[in-house]
């Protein structure tokens, strides 16, 4: 799995494991770290990662019904997903 998401201020790259943010300096976190974040677990993150750990959550769920992934849920569905 790789998925882009594109920002007007940076590119966020999702892979199976990790996840890389670049706004001119790349930032990257563990995969299950981002989704226990966006599920409101505690997680040590990168701030540039947490302002976009909700849309990586639901890029996941979409794509978690495919497979075989963990299905996580969260509540507050006002943020855009911009893929």
């Amino acid at each position: 799995m790789k998925v882009k998401l594109a920002y007007p201020n940076h590119i966020v790259e999702i892979t199976e494991k990790e996840v890389y943010l670049f706004n001119g300096k790349l930032v990257s976190a563990p995969l299950d770290e981002v989704l226990y974040y966006a599920y409101g677990k505690d997680a040590v993150l990168p701030e540039e990662l947490k302002k976009v750990a909700h849309d990586v959550l639901r890029v996941f769920n979409s794509i978690s019904d495919e497979g075989n992934a963990l299905k996580f849920v969260i509540p507050d569905f006002s943020r855009r997903v911009t893929a």
